[in-house]
């Protein structure tokens, strides 16, 4: 059995290997269902903080991911996620690997990002919108940047010293990006090409007005609980091209939950990122803008933890724990 601490899984990825696995996971669940295994993950909560439980079985893998989000970490300067993920031979269940919960997931959530900004965003976008400064923003913005011709990248959070703290860390490995920090949501809609949301807030971040969400892409990443919602109305009034990772997002977020309900949106209009993979593209132009909407699947883990343990024992990372 290897251990793969946060150091062995940066140092044993390829942005390109994150995006293509995560991929392949999408078009599984669409052209394969029944090759998976991954029944909607399993939390308990003590007051607002939460214990998530995420199996997924394959044939040759089985994996469990458990994670620990505390809301009220980030104020603290604490990760808002911690966890592991337990990775098994599907063919004896012996124990194969164990991977840090946290780095893991983090890389994941950007892979998912970066594979929506890949497929939808126009190869032209050049300003970079980035709403939430915590550990996921720093990977969406390292994806995203790995993708296309970013030059600028504008952020906001609502407690200004995270902003800084995020935008110190790009700037070590992205000086050349020039970064923004606004107070303001909607100077960040109004000068960005892309936007990327990873907040838990309960009310849209921006303001109910479709004129601003006109030919945008936009990267839903938060609001993973049915009563949190980072998009208005007007998101839905603006663009017609809307995505999900799988169809688990129209049970588990606000933002399609409420809009759903009141009819702003329709079901049947709705595609997934699977199924749009995996089929011919012709009716998408990137200019006419998208929204695509994660909520994560343990299926994306599954696939990620076996290339990130398969790259990690090649280049002599992965730790052997003799067991």
């Amino acid at each position: 059995m290897y251990y793969l601490n946060a150091e062995s899984m940066i140092s044993s990825f390829s942005f390109s290997g994150v995006m293509d696995a995560v991929a392949n996971a999408m078009i599984q669940i669409e052209t394969s269902p029944n090759s998976l295994i991954a029944p909607l993950r399993n939390s308990v909560s003590l007051e607002k903080n939460t214990l998530m439980m995420m199996p997924c079985l394959s044939e040759k893998e089985w994996g469990l991911k458990v994670l620990t989000l505390f809301p009220d970490n980030p104020v603290r300067l604490k990760p808002f996620i911690n966890g592991l993920f337990l990775l098994f031979d599907g063919s004896d269940g012996s124990p194969s690997a164990l991977l840090d919960g946290r780095t893991l997931t983090a890389i994941r959530t950007g892979g998912v990002g970066g594979l929506a900004v890949r497929t939808l965003a126009s190869t032209h976008a050049t300003r970079l919108g980035i709403v939430g400064a915590g550990e996921q923003s720093y990977w969406q913005v390292r994806f995203a940047c790995s993708v296309r011709p970013f030059s600028q990248v504008i952020l906001y959070d609502t407690i200004e010293s995270k902003a800084e703290l995020c935008a110190e860390r790009i700037r070590k490995v992205l000086p050349e990006l020039e970064i923004e920090i606004t107070k303001d949501t909607t100077f960040l809609l109004k000068h960005s090409d892309v936007v990327i949301t990873a907040t838990n807030t309960t009310t849209p971040v921006f303001e109910d007005s479709p004129m601003y969400f006109e030919g945008k892409t936009f990267v839903g990443i938060g609001s993973y609980r049915p009563d949190m919602r980072e998009y208005p109305d007007a998101l839905f009034r603006a663009i017609s091209n809307i995505f999900v990772d799988t169809e688990h997002a129209f049970d588990e977020t606000g933002d399609l939950i409420e809009p759903l309900q009141s009819g702003v949106v329709l079901k049947k209009n709705i595609r997934s990122m699977g199924a749009f993979l995996s089929r011919e593209k012709a009716d998408f132009t990137a200019e006419s803008g998208a929204f695509f909407k994660s909520v994560g699947y343990a299926a994306f883990d599954l696939f990620l933890a076996r290339f990130l343990f398969q790259r990690g024992v090649e280049n002599g990372k992965a730790i052997d724990l003799g067991i």
